[in-house]
């Protein structure tokens, strides 16, 4: 069996399907338009799909070819050829130009093959039979972060996973059990630690003071040790919301994701390279989604929602993002969320836009926090 998978303007809208089938279908065909982005798009999925086969012994063999979408001629005379070659064609029609999809979709059934078509917003797939039934069903497989990114060639340096995290995870719920208590013991810590006057008493918080020298945070006089500032002002909050992430069930979920989008043959040398760091990934139903995690009081935000809006992108068009402020500043209510400095109105609104969430108060609610993720991830 072969399928042949029409590559448009979004290569991850086909990945749900090929991972599915990975088992299944050894011979894919990648068929594109003859224009040279469409052809670059099409090289970058078999990369992938070449390393994700080597990596899970699949023996996958992929070829690439062309044709105009503007001339049925060319198509009909590409899509013959291919089919005397094959005893049996399956189109994935997922990421299809229109005219394309409509010829191949008749050529393909008098061929006796099937037609498919995924969506990817809602997981459900498609398959046409020849007689003009189509039959619905949700995508049972469950792709896993490490697949999707192999396959869009895209490459992850470092990341932290559950189990790596799990022996932490008691200690943290723990401090955050009081968050607003946290606040100060965090805030006097570290301005003890800079000389600066505070006069909070933390004899009245050893239970605090031991779990963070328990996550090896203060040392045993109960002084930071400097190389964990960084920890103590924003990790402990990224890996608090990295559990109320969790407790939801996601597919997969990681934490501290530096991924590597460029290629190592047009740019060897790592310091040049297109990389990005992410506080939280996780993906639900074949779709993947981003957290970031900012716990301060000055933020620019409407640089975050240009950032995050330009860095989705990566991920395909179904991708989402929440950005997590807890700051003191005064806010007050609009469109679901809070209006600061931090973030205004209309920064707020081009959010929307950009398919961009803000989950901006002073301390964690964590009902509220999860239902917000629950809600625009879509995890059910």
């Amino acid at each position: 069996m072969t399928l042949l998978s029409i590559v448009g303007e979004d290569i991850s809208r086909i990945i749900p399907v090929l991972y599915a089938y990975k088992d299944k279908i050894k011979q894919h065909v990648l068929l594109c338009d003859d224009d040279p982005s469409n052809y670059d798009r099409a090289k970058i999925l078999q990369k992938g799909m070449h390393t994700f086969s080597d990596k899970n012994s699949l023996d996958w063999y992929i070829k690439i070819i062309t044709t105009n979408e503007d001339s049925a001629l060319d198509i009909n005379t590409v899509a013959k050829k291919q089919f005397n070659n094959e005893s049996e064609l399956w189109l994935n029609a997922t990421d299809g130009y229109p005219a394309m999809t409509i010829i191949l979709t008749r050529l393909i059934h008098n061929e006796g093959g099937k037609v498919l078509s995924y969506d990817h917003f809602d997981n459900d797939l498609h398959i046409i039979e020849p007689n003009g039934s189509m039959n619905t069903s949700k995508l049972d497989s469950h792709i896993d972060i490490d697949s999707y990114l192999t396959l869009l060639d895209y490459n992850i340096v470092s990341k932290q996973t559950k189990t790596q995290l799990q022996s932490r995870k008691k200690h943290i719920f723990s401090l955050y059990k009081n968050e607003s208590l946290f606040k100060k013991v965090r805030k006097t810590i570290i301005d003890k630690h800079f000389g600066y006057k505070n006069n909070f008493n933390l004899s009245m918080v050893e239970d605090m003071l031991q779990i963070l020298y328990k996550l090896k945070i203060l040392d045993k006089n109960y002084k930071l040790i400097p190389s964990q500032q960084k920890v103590l002002q924003g990790d402990l909050f990224e890996e608090y919301i990295f559990w109320l992430c969790e407790e939801l069930n996601p597919d997969d979920i990681l934490m501290g994701v530096k991924i590597d989008f460029d290629d190592k043959n047009i740019e060897p040398k790592d310091q040049y390279r297109v990389m990005n760091e992410f506080d939280i990934l996780l993906i639900h139903n074949n779709r993947i989604f981003t957290v970031e995690c900012k716990f301060s009081q000055n933020l620019e935000g409407l640089e975050m929602i240009y950032k995050y809006d330009a860095i989705i992108d990566y991920f395909g068009k179904s991708s989402k993002a929440i950005i997590a402020n807890i700051s003191s500043k005064s806010k007050e209510s609009y469109m679901g969320t809070k209006v600061s400095s931090n973030f205004q109105h209309s920064t707020l609104r081009r959010a929307r836009l950009a398919g961009v969430s803000v989950y901006h108060e002073s301390e964690v609610n964590v009902v509220k926090f999860q239902n917000l993720v629950r809600n625009f991830f879509h995890i059910n």
